[in-house]
């Protein structure tokens, strides 16, 4: 069986264990030390405050509140794990665990990268942590708006 649909079947017959594979091996790339980002001063990492995995309405979710060395906000991220191509560019590594490779796009393109123009409409918890990502978020809706500090980076 190819190793696509066998993933849509291991996502559909267990959410919650998809979920908890992603969300294992999210924390073990981001605990790599050779994961650095380059700041004033040196390399430092993604520091992860918070984490967990949930399903909601079938999908199975991450839950990821970070830090990030290039802004001085806490940053939350809600991320369905059933979108296993949303990166066709970067096509699965042969004879990887598609949780793994999935959890690589997820450090790669959403955790360590720039938030760009999601910065200008993030939306805060009661906590303080700005969050993005696949709705619902588990923050205020209706103070949706630019993150502390960002227009400076992302007018």
């Amino acid at each position: 069986m190819d190793a696509y649909v066998e993933t849509l079947r291991r996502i559909h017959d267990d959410p919650q264990r998809w979920a908890e594979d992603v969300h294992t091996a999210v924390l073990r790339q981001l605990a790599d030390p050779a994961r650095q980002l380059n700041v004033v001063g040196g390399e430092v990492q993604v520091q992860v405050v918070r984490s967990w995995t949930d399903v909601h309405d079938g999908h199975p979710v991450l839950y990821l509140i970070y830090r990030h060395p290039w802004w001085q906000f806490t940053t939350g991220l809600r991320r369905h794990l059933d979108e296993i191509e949303e990166h066709p560019w970067n096509p699965p590594t042969p004879g990887v665990d598609l949780a793994v490779d999935l959890a690589d796009n997820i450090v790669t393109y959403s955790i360590e990268e720039p938030l760009g123009s999601v910065a200008k409409s993030m939306v805060p918890d009661a906590e303080g942590v700005w969050w993005w990502g696949h709705l619902p978020l588990p923050a205020d809706e209706g103070r949706r708006g630019p993150a502390p500090g960002t227009s400076d980076f992302w007018g």
